[in-house]
Protein backbone atom coordinates (compact mmCIF):
# COMPACT_ATOMS: atom_id res chain seq x y z
CA UNK A 1 0.00 0.00 0.00
CA UNK A 2 1.36 3.13 -1.40
CA UNK A 3 1.84 5.53 2.02
CA UNK A 4 5.05 7.80 0.97
CA UNK A 5 3.35 11.61 0.35
CA UNK A 6 6.82 12.07 -1.90
CA UNK A 7 4.63 10.55 -4.92
CA UNK A 8 1.24 11.23 -3.65
CA UNK A 9 0.47 12.35 -7.38
CA UNK A 10 1.52 9.11 -9.13
CA UNK A 11 -0.96 6.73 -10.53
CA UNK A 12 -1.68 4.15 -7.52
CA UNK A 13 -2.98 0.13 -9.00
CA UNK A 14 -3.65 -0.45 -5.32
CA UNK A 15 -6.24 2.27 -4.96
CA UNK A 16 -7.65 2.12 -8.65
CA UNK A 17 -8.94 -1.39 -7.52
CA UNK A 18 -10.32 -0.24 -3.99
CA UNK A 19 -11.58 2.47 -5.92
CA UNK A 20 -14.26 0.34 -7.86
CA UNK A 21 -15.58 -1.69 -4.59
CA UNK A 22 -15.93 2.32 -2.33
CA UNK A 23 -17.46 3.56 -6.07
CA UNK A 24 -20.08 0.52 -5.34
CA UNK A 25 -20.88 0.81 -2.02
CA UNK A 26 -21.02 5.07 -2.70
CA UNK A 27 -23.90 4.82 -5.30
CA UNK A 28 -25.30 2.35 -2.90
CA UNK A 29 -25.35 4.87 0.20
CA UNK A 30 -25.89 7.83 -1.77
CA UNK A 31 -27.36 7.31 -5.41
CA UNK A 32 -25.53 9.72 -7.58
CA UNK A 33 -26.08 11.73 -10.82
CA UNK A 34 -23.48 14.19 -12.53
CA UNK A 35 -23.86 17.01 -15.03
CA UNK A 36 -21.39 19.23 -16.72
CA UNK A 37 -18.44 16.70 -17.04
CA UNK A 38 -18.24 18.38 -20.91
CA UNK A 39 -16.92 21.59 -18.55
CA UNK A 40 -13.71 19.76 -17.47
CA UNK A 41 -11.22 20.18 -20.02
CA UNK A 42 -8.69 17.41 -20.99
CA UNK A 43 -5.20 17.50 -20.88
CA UNK A 44 -5.84 20.30 -18.30
CA UNK A 45 -4.19 21.24 -14.77
CA UNK A 46 -7.26 21.18 -12.73
CA UNK A 47 -8.51 22.17 -9.47
CA UNK A 48 -11.82 20.81 -8.44
CA UNK A 49 -13.36 23.61 -5.91
CA UNK A 50 -16.86 21.77 -4.26
CA UNK A 51 -19.40 23.26 -2.13
CA UNK A 52 -18.79 21.52 1.27
CA UNK A 53 -21.72 19.96 3.49
CA UNK A 54 -21.27 16.22 4.31
CA UNK A 55 -17.81 15.66 5.68
CA UNK A 56 -15.46 12.87 3.81
CA UNK A 57 -18.59 12.03 2.09
CA UNK A 58 -17.96 15.24 -0.62
CA UNK A 59 -14.53 14.18 -1.32
CA UNK A 60 -16.19 10.80 -2.52
CA UNK A 61 -18.51 12.09 -4.37
CA UNK A 62 -15.93 13.66 -6.42
CA UNK A 63 -14.40 10.77 -7.01
CA UNK A 64 -17.48 8.94 -7.81
CA UNK A 65 -18.07 10.98 -10.74
CA UNK A 66 -15.37 9.54 -12.78
CA UNK A 67 -12.03 7.01 -13.14
CA UNK A 68 -9.66 9.38 -11.57
CA UNK A 69 -7.26 9.62 -8.84
CA UNK A 70 -7.37 13.48 -7.27
CA UNK A 71 -5.14 14.59 -4.63
CA UNK A 72 -7.20 16.28 -1.44
CA UNK A 73 -6.15 18.62 0.71
CA UNK A 74 -8.14 17.99 4.48
CA UNK A 75 -7.26 19.50 7.73
CA UNK A 76 -4.26 18.17 9.63
CA UNK A 77 -5.37 17.00 12.98
CA UNK A 78 -6.80 14.15 11.46
CA UNK A 79 -3.30 13.02 10.61
CA UNK A 80 -2.19 12.88 13.96
CA UNK A 81 -2.13 9.38 14.58
CA UNK A 82 0.83 7.33 12.78
CA UNK A 83 -1.73 4.86 11.00
CA UNK A 84 -4.78 7.58 9.97
CA UNK A 85 -1.60 8.98 8.37
CA UNK A 86 -0.63 6.23 6.62
CA UNK A 87 -4.61 5.40 5.73
CA UNK A 88 -4.95 9.10 4.59
CA UNK A 89 -1.76 9.50 2.56
CA UNK A 90 -2.18 5.72 0.33
CA UNK A 91 -5.91 7.93 0.16
CA UNK A 92 -3.88 10.55 -1.91
CA UNK A 93 -5.21 13.31 1.30
CA UNK A 94 -2.83 16.00 2.08
CA UNK A 95 -2.63 17.87 5.60
CA UNK A 96 -3.24 21.76 5.60
CA UNK A 97 -2.24 23.31 8.85
CA UNK A 98 -4.43 25.86 10.60
CA UNK A 99 -3.45 28.19 13.29
CA UNK A 100 -4.99 25.89 15.70
CA UNK A 101 -3.07 23.10 15.03
CA UNK A 102 -0.03 25.13 16.49
CA UNK A 103 1.64 28.14 15.40
CA UNK A 104 4.81 26.14 14.95
CA UNK A 105 2.83 23.77 12.54
CA UNK A 106 2.01 26.59 10.42
CA UNK A 107 5.30 26.20 7.97
CA UNK A 108 4.83 22.87 7.41
CA UNK A 109 2.12 24.39 4.82
CA UNK A 110 4.98 25.63 2.71
CA UNK A 111 5.88 21.65 2.25
CA UNK A 112 2.18 20.98 1.46
CA UNK A 113 2.07 23.50 -1.26
CA UNK A 114 5.20 22.66 -2.79
CA UNK A 115 3.41 19.03 -2.94
CA UNK A 116 0.14 20.81 -4.33
CA UNK A 117 1.81 22.24 -7.16
CA UNK A 118 3.86 18.56 -8.04
CA UNK A 119 -0.23 17.63 -8.34
CA UNK A 120 -1.06 20.03 -10.44
CA UNK A 121 1.58 19.84 -12.67
CA UNK A 122 0.94 15.97 -12.73
CA UNK A 123 -2.48 16.61 -14.15
CA UNK A 124 -3.98 14.68 -11.33
CA UNK A 125 -6.66 16.94 -10.28
CA UNK A 126 -6.25 18.63 -6.76
CA UNK A 127 -9.26 18.79 -4.75
CA UNK A 128 -9.87 21.78 -2.03
CA UNK A 129 -13.21 23.02 -0.45
CA UNK A 130 -12.93 26.41 -0.30
CA UNK A 131 -15.14 27.02 2.26
CA UNK A 132 -12.70 25.78 4.81
CA UNK A 133 -15.32 23.67 7.09
CA UNK A 134 -18.95 21.85 6.23
CA UNK A 135 -22.32 23.12 7.43
CA UNK A 136 -26.25 21.56 6.95
CA UNK A 137 -27.42 24.35 5.09
CA UNK A 138 -27.72 24.62 1.04
CA UNK A 139 -25.77 27.81 1.51
CA UNK A 140 -22.29 29.26 0.16
CA UNK A 141 -20.46 29.63 3.35
CA UNK A 142 -18.26 33.47 2.65
CA UNK A 143 -15.26 34.60 2.38
CA UNK A 144 -14.25 31.55 0.79
CA UNK A 145 -10.62 30.66 1.87
CA UNK A 146 -7.78 32.22 0.50
CA UNK A 147 -5.69 28.95 0.51
CA UNK A 148 -7.08 28.02 -3.17
CA UNK A 149 -5.90 31.43 -4.52
CA UNK A 150 -2.42 31.38 -2.35
CA UNK A 151 -1.72 27.51 -4.38
CA UNK A 152 -3.26 28.40 -7.48
CA UNK A 153 -1.14 31.64 -8.13
CA UNK A 154 1.94 30.84 -6.87
CA UNK A 155 1.88 27.21 -9.16
CA UNK A 156 1.25 29.41 -11.97
CA UNK A 157 3.36 32.21 -11.45
CA UNK A 158 6.22 29.64 -10.67
CA UNK A 159 5.69 28.07 -13.95
CA UNK A 160 5.74 31.67 -15.76
CA UNK A 161 1.68 30.94 -16.67
CA UNK A 162 2.48 27.94 -18.64
CA UNK A 163 0.50 25.32 -16.72
CA UNK A 164 -2.51 27.25 -17.34
CA UNK A 165 -4.09 26.11 -14.27
CA UNK A 166 -8.17 25.85 -14.59
CA UNK A 167 -10.64 26.26 -11.30
CA UNK A 168 -13.84 23.94 -11.76
CA UNK A 169 -16.21 25.09 -9.43
CA UNK A 170 -18.47 21.68 -8.01
CA UNK A 171 -21.98 21.63 -7.14
CA UNK A 172 -22.74 19.16 -4.36
CA UNK A 173 -26.46 18.46 -3.72
CA UNK A 174 -28.14 15.75 -1.22
CA UNK A 175 -31.99 14.69 -0.96
CA UNK A 176 -30.48 13.57 2.86
CA UNK A 177 -27.11 14.08 4.45
CA UNK A 178 -27.54 10.61 6.52
CA UNK A 179 -29.96 8.42 5.04
CA UNK A 180 -28.77 5.55 3.53
CA UNK A 181 -30.69 5.43 -0.37
CA UNK A 182 -30.72 9.25 -0.63
CA UNK A 183 -30.02 10.95 -3.74
CA UNK A 184 -26.71 12.93 -4.52
CA UNK A 185 -25.91 15.15 -7.78
CA UNK A 186 -23.49 16.84 -8.97
CA UNK A 187 -22.82 19.76 -11.09
CA UNK A 188 -19.51 20.46 -12.60
CA UNK A 189 -19.45 24.20 -13.81
CA UNK A 190 -17.31 26.07 -16.32
CA UNK A 191 -13.44 26.50 -15.22
CA UNK A 192 -12.07 29.41 -14.29
CA UNK A 193 -8.49 29.86 -15.66
CA UNK A 194 -5.87 31.40 -13.63
CA UNK A 195 -3.59 32.52 -16.02
CA UNK A 196 -5.24 35.76 -16.89
CA UNK A 197 -5.15 36.68 -13.77
CA UNK A 198 -1.84 36.28 -13.11
CA UNK A 199 -1.04 39.84 -14.31
CA UNK A 200 -3.44 41.61 -11.13
CA UNK A 201 -1.67 39.06 -9.03
CA UNK A 202 1.72 40.08 -9.73
CA UNK A 203 1.18 43.82 -9.63
CA UNK A 204 -0.94 42.98 -5.99
CA UNK A 205 -1.09 39.54 -4.74
CA UNK A 206 -4.07 40.57 -2.19
CA UNK A 207 -5.93 41.93 -4.96
CA UNK A 208 -5.57 39.23 -7.71
CA UNK A 209 -6.95 36.78 -4.19
CA UNK A 210 -9.62 38.59 -3.76
CA UNK A 211 -10.52 38.19 -7.40
CA UNK A 212 -9.96 35.06 -7.74
CA UNK A 213 -12.28 33.92 -4.87
CA UNK A 214 -14.92 36.70 -6.19
CA UNK A 215 -15.20 34.20 -9.55
CA UNK A 216 -15.33 31.25 -7.71
CA UNK A 217 -17.96 32.23 -5.34
CA UNK A 218 -19.83 33.61 -8.33
CA UNK A 219 -19.05 29.88 -10.35
CA UNK A 220 -20.20 28.35 -7.19
CA UNK A 221 -23.36 30.37 -6.67
CA UNK A 222 -24.10 28.94 -10.39
CA UNK A 223 -23.77 25.79 -9.46
CA UNK A 224 -25.38 24.88 -6.23
CA UNK A 225 -28.78 25.77 -4.25
CA UNK A 226 -27.83 28.83 -2.14
CA UNK A 227 -30.27 30.40 -0.04
CA UNK A 228 -28.88 33.35 1.67
CA UNK A 229 -31.27 34.28 3.40
CA UNK A 230 -30.46 32.82 6.85
CA UNK A 231 -33.76 34.36 8.97
CA UNK A 232 -36.25 32.80 6.16
CA UNK A 233 -33.96 29.81 5.81
CA UNK A 234 -35.92 27.03 7.04
CA UNK A 235 -39.82 28.81 5.10
CA UNK A 236 -36.87 28.99 1.90
CA UNK A 237 -36.21 25.66 1.84
CA UNK A 238 -39.70 24.15 2.65
CA UNK A 239 -41.12 26.36 0.16
CA UNK A 240 -39.19 25.39 -2.98
CA UNK A 241 -38.60 21.15 -1.98
CA UNK A 242 -42.50 21.81 -1.85
CA UNK A 243 -42.91 23.53 -5.37
CA UNK A 244 -40.88 21.78 -7.35
CA UNK A 245 -42.52 18.65 -7.68
CA UNK A 246 -45.61 20.63 -9.23
CA UNK A 247 -43.44 22.96 -11.13
CA UNK A 248 -41.60 19.73 -13.06
CA UNK A 249 -45.32 18.41 -13.25
CA UNK A 250 -47.05 21.67 -14.81
CA UNK A 251 -43.87 21.82 -17.12
CA UNK A 252 -43.30 17.93 -17.89
CA UNK A 253 -39.81 18.12 -16.69
CA UNK A 254 -38.84 14.82 -16.10
CA UNK A 255 -38.45 14.85 -12.31
CA UNK A 256 -34.77 13.56 -11.57
CA UNK A 257 -32.32 15.47 -9.22
CA UNK A 258 -30.67 17.25 -11.95
CA UNK A 259 -34.03 18.77 -13.22
CA UNK A 260 -34.99 19.76 -9.22
CA UNK A 261 -31.42 21.40 -8.46
CA UNK A 262 -32.27 23.22 -11.72
CA UNK A 263 -35.56 24.16 -10.46
CA UNK A 264 -34.95 24.83 -6.99
CA UNK A 265 -32.04 27.46 -8.07
CA UNK A 266 -34.94 29.36 -10.28
CA UNK A 267 -37.34 29.24 -7.32
CA UNK A 268 -34.92 30.78 -5.09
CA UNK A 269 -34.07 33.80 -7.34
CA UNK A 270 -37.64 33.85 -8.21
CA UNK A 271 -38.54 34.37 -4.26
CA UNK A 272 -35.35 36.87 -3.44
CA UNK A 273 -36.62 38.63 -6.79
CA UNK A 274 -40.20 38.61 -4.89
CA UNK A 275 -38.77 40.24 -1.24
CA UNK A 276 -36.88 43.01 -2.54
CA UNK A 277 -39.50 44.29 -5.02
CA UNK A 278 -42.79 43.63 -2.88
CA UNK A 279 -41.99 42.81 0.35
CA UNK A 280 -45.28 42.41 1.73
CA UNK A 281 -46.10 39.61 -0.76
CA UNK A 282 -43.25 37.96 0.18
CA UNK A 283 -43.38 38.39 3.89
CA UNK A 284 -47.26 37.27 3.09
CA UNK A 285 -45.53 34.01 1.10
CA UNK A 286 -43.48 32.97 4.22
CA UNK A 287 -46.24 33.57 6.97
CA UNK A 288 -48.85 31.05 4.95
CA UNK A 289 -45.55 28.93 5.11
CA UNK A 290 -44.82 29.43 8.54
CA UNK A 291 -48.52 27.75 9.53
CA UNK A 292 -48.46 25.32 6.74
CA UNK A 293 -45.36 24.06 8.47
CA UNK A 294 -46.68 24.01 12.14
CA UNK A 295 -50.05 22.03 11.16
CA UNK A 296 -48.09 20.14 9.30
CA UNK A 297 -45.83 19.21 12.39
CA UNK A 298 -48.60 19.10 14.81
CA UNK A 299 -50.28 16.03 12.80
CA UNK A 300 -47.06 14.62 12.81
CA UNK A 301 -46.69 14.70 9.31
CA UNK A 302 -43.46 15.75 6.25
CA UNK A 303 -44.54 18.79 4.56
CA UNK A 304 -42.59 18.06 1.28
CA UNK A 305 -45.12 14.85 0.95
CA UNK A 306 -48.19 16.22 1.85
CA UNK A 307 -51.01 15.88 0.50
CA UNK A 308 -50.22 12.15 -0.74
CA UNK A 309 -51.84 11.06 -4.04
CA UNK A 310 -55.07 9.18 -4.01
CA UNK A 311 -53.69 6.32 -5.28
CA UNK A 312 -50.46 6.42 -2.93
CA UNK A 313 -53.41 6.39 -0.09
CA UNK A 314 -55.40 3.62 -1.93
CA UNK A 315 -52.63 1.19 -2.33
CA UNK A 316 -51.58 1.46 0.94
CA UNK A 317 -53.30 -1.71 2.06
CA UNK A 318 -51.70 -3.73 -0.55
CA UNK A 319 -48.40 -2.08 0.44
CA UNK A 320 -48.27 -2.95 3.80
CA UNK A 321 -49.59 -6.77 2.84
CA UNK A 322 -46.67 -7.04 0.87
CA UNK A 323 -44.68 -5.59 3.42
CA UNK A 324 -46.11 -8.68 5.97
CA UNK A 325 -45.57 -10.96 3.78
CA UNK A 326 -41.79 -10.12 3.53
CA UNK A 327 -41.22 -9.68 6.79
CA UNK A 328 -39.44 -12.79 7.47
CA UNK A 329 -37.41 -11.92 4.17
CA UNK A 330 -36.37 -8.81 6.45
CA UNK A 331 -35.99 -10.65 9.98
CA UNK A 332 -33.33 -12.90 8.08
CA UNK A 333 -32.00 -10.06 6.88
CA UNK A 334 -32.16 -8.10 10.01
CA UNK A 335 -30.10 -10.89 12.24
CA UNK A 336 -27.73 -11.61 9.01
CA UNK A 337 -26.54 -7.62 9.35
CA UNK A 338 -27.35 -7.44 13.58
CA UNK A 339 -23.63 -6.89 14.14
CA UNK A 340 -22.29 -4.95 11.51
CA UNK A 341 -25.10 -2.58 12.29
CA UNK A 342 -25.30 -2.61 15.78
CA UNK A 343 -21.57 -1.58 15.88
CA UNK A 344 -22.44 1.35 13.45
CA UNK A 345 -25.24 2.63 15.25
CA UNK A 346 -23.59 2.42 18.67
CA UNK A 347 -20.63 4.52 17.88
CA UNK A 348 -22.89 6.72 15.78
CA UNK A 349 -24.78 7.88 18.78
CA UNK A 350 -21.82 9.42 19.71
CA UNK A 351 -21.03 11.76 17.02
CA UNK A 352 -21.62 15.17 18.18
CA UNK A 353 -21.41 16.34 14.40
CA UNK A 354 -23.94 15.50 12.93
CA UNK A 355 -22.56 16.18 9.30
CA UNK A 356 -19.37 13.22 10.02
CA UNK A 357 -22.70 10.91 10.74
CA UNK A 358 -23.00 9.72 6.89
CA UNK A 359 -19.03 9.66 6.59
CA UNK A 360 -18.72 7.62 9.91
CA UNK A 361 -21.49 5.11 8.57
CA UNK A 362 -20.05 4.75 5.39
CA UNK A 363 -16.44 4.13 6.05
CA UNK A 364 -17.41 1.62 9.27
CA UNK A 365 -20.28 0.01 6.72
CA UNK A 366 -16.83 -0.78 4.15
CA UNK A 367 -14.97 -2.70 6.37
CA UNK A 368 -17.38 -4.23 8.59
CA UNK A 369 -20.24 -5.62 6.45
CA UNK A 370 -17.50 -7.57 4.82
CA UNK A 371 -15.27 -8.66 7.21
CA UNK A 372 -18.20 -9.40 9.49
CA UNK A 373 -19.93 -11.68 6.76
CA UNK A 374 -16.74 -13.46 6.05
CA UNK A 375 -16.66 -14.75 9.37
CA UNK A 376 -20.73 -15.23 9.82
CA UNK A 377 -19.77 -17.30 6.44
CA UNK A 378 -16.78 -19.82 7.65
CA UNK A 379 -18.95 -20.54 10.77
CA UNK A 380 -21.86 -21.21 8.34
CA UNK A 381 -19.59 -23.35 6.65
CA UNK A 382 -18.84 -25.99 9.37
CA UNK A 383 -21.96 -26.15 10.33
CA UNK A 384 -23.54 -26.88 7.10
CA UNK A 385 -21.06 -29.24 5.00
CA UNK A 386 -23.15 -28.70 1.91
CA UNK A 387 -21.55 -26.54 -1.18
CA UNK A 388 -25.65 -25.50 -3.04
CA UNK A 389 -26.43 -24.26 1.37
CA UNK A 390 -23.10 -22.27 1.08
CA UNK A 391 -23.14 -21.02 -2.38
CA UNK A 392 -26.97 -19.82 -1.37
CA UNK A 393 -25.79 -18.04 1.69
CA UNK A 394 -22.83 -16.17 0.15
CA UNK A 395 -25.42 -14.70 -2.70
CA UNK A 396 -27.55 -13.99 0.49
CA UNK A 397 -25.08 -11.61 2.31
CA UNK A 398 -25.08 -9.07 0.11
CA UNK A 399 -28.42 -8.97 -1.24
CA UNK A 400 -29.57 -8.91 2.61
CA UNK A 401 -27.70 -5.37 3.00
CA UNK A 402 -30.07 -4.28 -0.27
CA UNK A 403 -33.40 -5.59 0.75
CA UNK A 404 -32.68 -4.40 4.76
CA UNK A 405 -32.84 -0.66 4.15
CA UNK A 406 -35.20 -1.07 0.93
CA UNK A 407 -37.82 -2.82 3.33
CA UNK A 408 -37.53 -0.09 5.87
CA UNK A 409 -37.56 2.49 2.93
CA UNK A 410 -40.98 1.02 2.23
CA UNK A 411 -41.86 0.86 5.94
CA UNK A 412 -40.85 4.50 6.66
CA UNK A 413 -43.29 5.79 3.03
CA UNK A 414 -46.23 3.35 4.11
CA UNK A 415 -46.23 4.63 8.21
CA UNK A 416 -46.21 8.34 6.41
CA UNK A 417 -48.78 7.51 4.18
CA UNK A 418 -50.90 6.07 7.06
CA UNK A 419 -50.25 9.11 9.59
CA UNK A 420 -51.92 11.27 6.72
CA UNK A 421 -55.03 8.70 6.46
CA UNK A 422 -55.31 8.44 10.15
CA UNK A 423 -55.22 12.57 9.96
CA UNK A 424 -57.82 13.08 7.54
CA UNK A 425 -60.08 10.82 9.30
CA UNK A 426 -59.65 12.30 13.02
CA UNK A 427 -57.70 15.78 12.17
CA UNK A 428 -60.12 17.07 9.29
CA UNK A 429 -60.03 20.44 9.83
CA UNK A 430 -56.08 20.82 10.04
CA UNK A 431 -55.84 18.90 6.93
CA UNK A 432 -58.66 21.27 4.99
CA UNK A 433 -56.66 24.24 6.33
CA UNK A 434 -52.75 22.60 5.32
CA UNK A 435 -54.41 22.12 1.48
CA UNK A 436 -56.01 25.38 1.47
CA UNK A 437 -52.19 27.21 2.62
CA UNK A 438 -50.36 24.27 -0.14
CA UNK A 439 -52.49 26.03 -2.54
CA UNK A 440 -52.66 29.88 -1.76
CA UNK A 441 -48.07 28.80 -1.67
CA UNK A 442 -48.37 27.43 -4.90
CA UNK A 443 -50.44 30.14 -6.46
CA UNK A 444 -47.97 32.91 -5.38
CA UNK A 445 -45.21 30.82 -6.55
CA UNK A 446 -46.94 30.64 -9.84
CA UNK A 447 -47.60 34.32 -9.60
CA UNK A 448 -43.84 34.96 -9.46
CA UNK A 449 -42.47 32.10 -12.05
CA UNK A 450 -44.46 33.61 -14.55
CA UNK A 451 -43.90 36.99 -13.79
CA UNK A 452 -42.36 39.35 -16.84
CA UNK A 453 -39.42 41.42 -16.52
CA UNK A 454 -41.79 44.36 -16.94
CA UNK A 455 -44.35 43.80 -14.76
CA UNK A 456 -45.23 45.83 -11.74
CA UNK A 457 -46.14 44.20 -8.61
CA UNK A 458 -49.14 44.98 -7.61
CA UNK A 459 -50.27 44.77 -3.65
CA UNK A 460 -51.80 41.23 -3.20
CA UNK A 461 -55.38 41.95 -2.94
CA UNK A 462 -55.51 43.95 -6.26
CA UNK A 463 -53.43 40.96 -8.03
CA UNK A 464 -56.25 38.44 -7.07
Amino acid sequence: MPTNRKYIEKWSLAYHLLKYYVDFCFNFYFPTSVSGLENIPKDKSIIFTPNHQNALIDALAILRAKTWQPVFLARADIFEKPLFNKILTFLKILPVYRIRDGYGNLQKNDEIFDKTMDVIRNKNGLCIMPEGNHGDKKRLRLPLKKGIARIAFQTEDASNGTIDIHIIPVGLDYTHYIRVGSSLHLRFGPPIRVKPLLVEYKKNPATGYNLLLDLLAKGLKAEMINIEDDKYYNSYKMIIDMFTPEYLKEKKIINNHANRVETQMLLINKMDHLKQKSPDDFLLLIANALEYNMLIKKMNLEPIFFPSTLSKRIGLTTTLIFALITLPLFIFSFINNLIPLSIIHFFTKRIKDTQFVSTFKFVMGLLLFPIIHAIQLIVFAFIVADLYFIIAYIISLPLSVYFFFKWLKLIRVSFRNLREVYCRLFNTDKIKRAQELKIKIGKMMWLEVNRKEEEEYLPTYLSQ
